[in-house]
């Protein structure tokens, strides 16, 4: 079976790696740093038959979707079972949900705490007045899979310049931000007669990619009492429709043009600092693969550097602050690129 989805999470001087296949079988691997050993801990059936197409991982718990559209959540903890005089490790089953209705793409994430779980499943959804917008609900679970509240949240007020309603359960609350009066809407700042070409969300950041050359950034807002959508902005750029896009809960993305033939490094912090006013500071240089010292600085819209690469079908695996990784595609066969930036 191929491999459909992939989660990583790191833990001291390990990093758990979590495969997801086409048959709803999904496998963990462990790869200790100081020895460069990968190891397989276990391979698991999913309760569907259906192909994993996304994973989010946070040690211990791992979270899956299926085609089936069917949500699990595994504690992966080993659970010592002894089978024919010899142990077994399997994970075992904190929740499961069945979503009735969401359109691709989506993103998951996954936050765990010494006293509770947090899922959050981002989505999107066509708005009369706005046009493609996102959803959010958030799942908060104890240790022992026990809901303990769910709650929703969408871009709209965002994308309408409003300020953001606080959400306190699956009930919207009336109360705006500041017990202030809400704002009569008017034309939408945010327009999008198409659906997001892909989403990532690492709380708090959310960011979503667009056929029109464009992204779409927004700030989570997650407490014990409210969930909020706050501010939206655009990010310029790129020239072209962007196909992929990836960002990390320190503020830093990159995103990859549908044709491959542009990769762009995105700060947030100075975007979402900027949130709420008219003007902000705009910085970034454009890079070009091999010659970076020869090409003249180029400015772009909070972008910290791009390069040109070959026009051919892309995915992006994923970056740190210095590399990005590419898996390009070509006649058949399938080559890892690394770029570094420093």
């Amino acid at each position: 079976m191929n491999p459909t989805a992939l989660a990583v999470s790191q833990i001291q001087e390990k990093i758990e790696i979590s495969v997801g296949l086409e048959g709803g079988h999904f496998s963990l691997f462990v790869m200790n740093l100081q020895t460069s050993q990968l190891d397989l801990q276990f391979s698991h059936s999913n309760s569907s038959d259906a192909a994993i197409t996304a994973m989010a991982l946070s040690s211990p718990y791992l979270m899956v979707i299926s085609q089936h559209k069917d949500l699990t959540l595994y504690n992966l903890r080993p659970c010592n079972h002894q089978a024919g005089g010899t142990n077994t490790f399997e994970p075992y089953q904190v929740a499961s949900l069945k979503a009735d209705n969401i359109i691709a793409p989506m993103a998951l994430s996954l936050r765990a705490s010494s006293f509770e779980i947090v899922a959050t499943i981002v989505y999107s959804f066509f708005h009369i007045g706005c046009g493609w917008s996102l959803g959010i609900q958030e799942l908060r679970l104890g240790k022992d899979g026990q809901q303990l509240d769910s709650r929703l949240a969408t871009t709209v007020d965002s994308q309408y310049g409003l300020r953001p309603l606080r959400s306190r359960n699956r009930r919207y609350s009336a109360e705006s931000v500041d017990n202030q009066p809400p704002i009569t809407p008017g034309a939408p700042s945010i327009l999008h007669q198409q659906p997001p070409t892909s989403m990532s969300y690492s709380h708090p950041y959310l960011l979503t990619s667009h056929v029109d050359n464009t992204l779409t950034m927004y700030l989570v807002v997650s407490t014990s009492e409210s969930l909020f959508v706050q501010g939206g902005r655009r990010l310029w750029g790129h020239t072209s429709s962007v196909s992929a896009v990836q960002v990390t809960n320190r503020g830093k993305a990159v995103s990859v043009s549908s044709r491959g033939d542009e990769i762009r490094i995105w700060e947030l912090e100075t975007a979402i600092s900027s949130l709420g006013h008219r003007s902000f500071d705009e910085n970034g240089v454009q890079l070009h693969a091999g010659n970076k010292g020869e090409s003249e600085p180029e400015r772009i819209s909070h972008n910290l550097g791009s390069i040109n690469v070959e026009s051919q079908e892309l995915t992006l695996p994923g970056f740190d602050d210095e590399r990005v990784l590419l898996l390009r595609n070509k006649t058949g066969t399938q080559r890892l690129e690394c770029y570094d930036f420093t």
